[in-house]
């Protein structure tokens, strides 16, 4: 149902409209109450990679949102292909999307360490 909106959306707003944001972020929190960090992670990545495409500066509270949800689903993922594979997109994005909280690029690196070792 949340697809159906969200497409409803682009059509008649644009792919980098609120509404159609809206409906990717319903989405990626469904992913996260199905216990599908995977999904939830790489849609928050998305919702916020738009948000950097439409224009909307780093440092923007739905931007630095979009990618602390990202960081905080990632982190919930234990299988370690999916973990590196999405690490290295938040790790791009962190470094373009630093947000208040002090270190959150050095965890993302600090962890895509461990990853390689224990894979």
């Amino acid at each position: 149902m949340a697809a159906h909106h969200e497409q409803v959306a682009v059509r008649s707003h644009g792919p980098y409209s609120e509404e159609a944001l809206h409906w990717i972020e319903v989405r990626a929190d469904l992913a996260m109450l199905a216990g599908d960090s995977v999904r939830s992670c790489r849609t928050w990545l998305t919702v916020a990679s738009a948000r950097l495409s439409a224009g909307q500066a780093p440092d923007a509270p739905a931007v630095e949102a979009a990618v602390d949800r990202a960081h905080h689903q990632w982190g919930q993922i234990h299988d370690t292909a999916p973990a590196r594979e999405l690490g290295s997109a938040l790790a791009e994005l962190r470094g373009r999307v630093p947000g208040r909280r002090r270190g959150a690029l050095e965890n993302v690196h600090q962890r895509l360490r461990q990853l390689r070792v224990s894979g």
